[in-house]
């Protein structure tokens, strides 16, 4: 490689995981693209590789698994992840006393007081999901993994009674 950031990430770059499906490297970019996929930016894709890169995991998942936030779940995603971030901040902030709505006129008006618990819930929420995914992913795995076991010894049994 002749470039000097490529030879540094080549370690990375050259793992099999990152576009090989195993119970390992498909868990790990689910992790990083559900994380990914709950940050307010418009860079979530190159964010969840970036993640999947790091911690080994298969970029093509990470990729793909950012899509459960997009324009049809944008507002209900964040309005969630919004509420949470109030939740632990422990103030709501509109002059009611209750979290500010999500219009857009709002959302331009208070963008700076709406960030700070937008923020908080999104690494909340993205980080308790992503564990989530990640746990669920591996289970149902290793259930389909010992399934298909079990299926060939009885299938092994039921040929060697014959």
């Amino acid at each position: 490689m002749q470039n000097k950031w490529l030879k540094v990430l080549s370690p990375l770059v050259n793992d099999p995981n990152l576009l090989h499906f195993n119970r390992r490297s498909v868990s790990a970019g689910m992790f990083a693209g559900i994380f990914a996929a709950f940050i307010p930016l418009p860079i979530q894709m190159f964010l969840a590789i970036s993640l999947a890169l790091v911690a080994r995991g298969n970029i093509a998942v990470a990729a793909a698994s950012t899509w459960i936030s997009n324009p049809f779940t944008y507002g209900p995603l964040y309005y969630f992840c919004y509420l949470v971030g109030t939740f632990f901040l422990g103030e709501p902030l509109g002059a009611d006393g209750q979290p500010i709505a999500f219009e857009l006129a709002s959302i331009v008006e208070h963008i700076w007081t709406i960030g700070k618990p937008l923020l908080l819930g999104c690494f909340i929420i993205g980080t308790i999901l992503g564990f989530i995914s990640y746990i669920a992913v591996r289970n149902l795995w290793r259930w389909h993994i010992l399934r298909s076991w079990n299926t060939r010894r009885l299938q092994r049994k039921a040929n060697n009674k014959g």
